[in-house]
């Protein structure tokens, strides 16, 4: 459902501790969304609280979109401003 949107990944908590326990996963499984921000990164990511396959579709295609009309505003602001 958001094949070419997102790119997206699994750990093995196991077997990658380390990495599970930088991310604050507690529970398995858990769905975190981990918005593009250029050069910034945010190692905890966004929480999603689903585990339905079109729910947690339905609520990346909305961050998706919330981060396409952001851009979309700063770009006619910087328009503005000349």
């Amino acid at each position: 459902m958001v094949k070419g949107k997102v790119k997206a990944g699994k750990v093995d908590c196991q077997a990658y501790a380390q990495t599970c326990q930088t991310a604050d996963i507690r529970a398995y499984p858990t769905v975190k969304f981990y918005p593009y921000q250029g050069t910034k990164k945010n190692v905890f990511g966004e929480y999603i609280d689903s585990r339905d396959a079109k729910g947690i579709a339905d609520l990346l295609n909305e961050k998706l979109e919330a981060i396409q009309n952001k851009g979309k505003r700063k770009k006619s602001r910087n328009k503005d401003e000349l």
